[in-house]
């Protein structure tokens, strides 16, 4: 078998895709428009198994830099705007991932005779050809983006033999449609739903719906439309070009439509998706702001795709990703999607474990959260890893809170006399202990937050008195501070209450997981 890392879906034929990839709307075409659409920061590679001119295993990828703070929200997300401000690369990292980051899965295709362990030993070997790929070109960073839990079974496998971890995705919404008309599939819906949506279906009476399949006289006020929605995200990881929405409209042909929406001759929606004979797949929704919640484009464009699917003989809408828990009070099942990844530096890579906690996307998220299957593993009792990550955890704010103390001890020698003035300003500024110093403040403060959200504060606080310790032998063994006899009973006192305080005895408690979605 050959290994092949091509530059182009155009080293696969159309028809080679296809055997590997049945019925996929997003299909051959849909990657030649995305290559062909310009998206900044981003290099495509395909991953492939050969044997003979057989194709046998393809895996589409990509190359972009990631920003660590994507997933997050909140106050952290706040801390890590600035410090993006104050150093641009420092939470940036290289990344080479399957997948692709406007595909809805992470689509891994073999060939049709391959029985499972077949797919699991081929997977298993693109794997081994994403890691030398990185390794030879200085990545950083390896990951499958968005790899469904419908194939568990088989990236679990091949992801853990690679040292991959999962955190949550967005999930994919299905609505599977098994109605005659538009008023059934309202029927289907809780009372209060149906008069909500039948209520909002009346103030859309002034906006005309128009179906194009070429949208190139009108692409300015799409990308006016689109740039508003994209700015509202909550995450965002790439940034769509003019060309291609256009190409894919031109590449797909019959199999990719643009549902418009105008008030008058004004352009105020319009929505993207492709369909085949069964299914109709959402793809990207753009609207004007300032008249969306008056005619209430979002829950009107979505019965439109409802209304065109059933016209259409369609079994299967499927909204993507994103608004689950509206997709799931308009009726949508959900499946699944995990983003494996890990370091390819080990030290770093463990860092990452310490803290992924911060960076899942159902950290604050109760309803995502609720659609995550539970760990049937998962004693109630943390296993030694999580008690591994605690004490790394606890090591590193330790080490972090000694080493701001100590570099702002040397910046202040390196200043000297401090009079407020902008010479000594600048004399503070200028030393490099002074930055390491804030750096360290940064990392511990991060620490914190993570300590804080597995222990309870009543023992977490006394027990940074330990760096009351760590600091007077410091001060001995740098600065050649005196120790007396009274700061040797005064660390034996510390050290004691610490142990006497000890842990909560509810600290090890696993919290339960949220159920599962009925």
């Amino acid at each position: 078998m050959q290994s092949v890392v091509a530059q182009s879906v155009e080293d696969f034929t159309p028809a080679e895709w296809e055997r590997l990839f049945p019925g996929e709307l997003e299909d051959w075409h849909y990657y030649r428009a995305i290559e062909q659409a310009g998206l900044a920061n981003f290099q495509w590679l395909y991953f492939a198994i050969r044997e003979g001119a057989r194709l046998r295993a393809l895996v589409p990828a990509f190359i972009t830099d990631y920003h660590l703070d994507t997933t997050l929200s909140g106050p952290l997300r706040q801390v890590t705007r600035v410090l993006t401000r104050l150093f641009p690369r420092l939470l940036v990292q290289r990344l080479l991932s399957l997948g692709s980051p406007v595909a809805e899965v992470c689509n891994a295709g073999f060939d049709p005779d391959c029985s499972a362990a077949e797919q699991a030993q081929l997977l298993d070997r693109i794997l081994q050809n994403v890691e030398s790929y990185a390794s030879r070109h200085g990545i950083s960073m390896v990951a499958a983006k968005d790899a469904s839990a419908a194939r568990d079974a088989l990236w679990s496998a091949a992801a853990q033999a690679h040292r991959l971890r999962r955190q949550p995705s967005l999930p994919t919404a299905l609505l599977d449609l098994r109605f005659g008309s538009l008023d059934e599939y309202l029927a289907s819906l809780s009372r209060a739903t149906r008069k909500d949506l039948r209520r909002k279906l009346k103030a859309c009476a002034a906006v005309r719906v128009e179906w194009r399949n070429n949208i190139d006289d009108i692409i300015g006020d799409v990308m006016r439309l689109y740039r508003a929605t994209l700015v509202r995200a909550q995450f965002t990881f790439e940034e769509l070009t003019p060309a291609f929405f256009t190409g894919v409209l031109r590449e797909l042909g019959p199999r990719a439509s643009c549902a418009t929406y105008w008030l008058d001759d004004r352009l105020i929606a319009f929505n993207l998706v492709l369909h085949d004979g069964t299914s109709l797949l959402d793809k990207f929704l753009g609207m004007d702001y300032a008249v969306a919640r008056r005619y209430n484009l979002y829950y009107f464009s979505w019965l439109q795709n409802i209304r065109f699917a059933i016209e259409h003989g369609l079994v299967l809408y499927q909204s993507g990703q994103g608004l689950h828990r509206e997709k799931l009070r308009l009726g949508s099942r959900f499946s699944v999607n995990w983003l494996w990844y890990r370091h390819r530096n080990r030290l770093l890579d463990h860092a990452f474990a310490a803290f992924e906690r911060l960076f899942r996307m159902d950290r604050h998220d109760p309803e995502l959260a609720a659609l995550l299957p539970p760990h049937p593993d998962t004693p109630e009792v943390r296993p030694a890893g999580a008690r591994g990550s605690t004490l790394l955890a606890w090591v590193s704010m330790i080490a972090l809170a000694g080493l701001s103390q100590i570099s702002l001890k040397y910046a202040g020698l390196d200043t000297g006399a401090f009079d407020f003035s902008v010479a000594a300003f600048q004399r503070a500024l200028a030393s490099p202990w002074l930055w390491i110093s804030i750096g360290s403040h940064v990392g511990e403060f991060l620490v914190w937050i993570s300590i804080l959200r597995k222990s309870s504060l009543s023992a977490a606080f006394p027990t940074l008195a330990i760096l009351f310790v760590g600091m007077i032998g410091a001060g001995w063994l740098l600065f050649g501070e005196a120790i007396g006899w009274s700061k040797i009973a005064g660390s034996l006192l510390i050290l004691s209450g610490i142990l006497l305080l000890g842990p909560d005895a509810d600290d090890e408690v696993v919290q339960p997981e949220p159920a599962r979605m009925p």
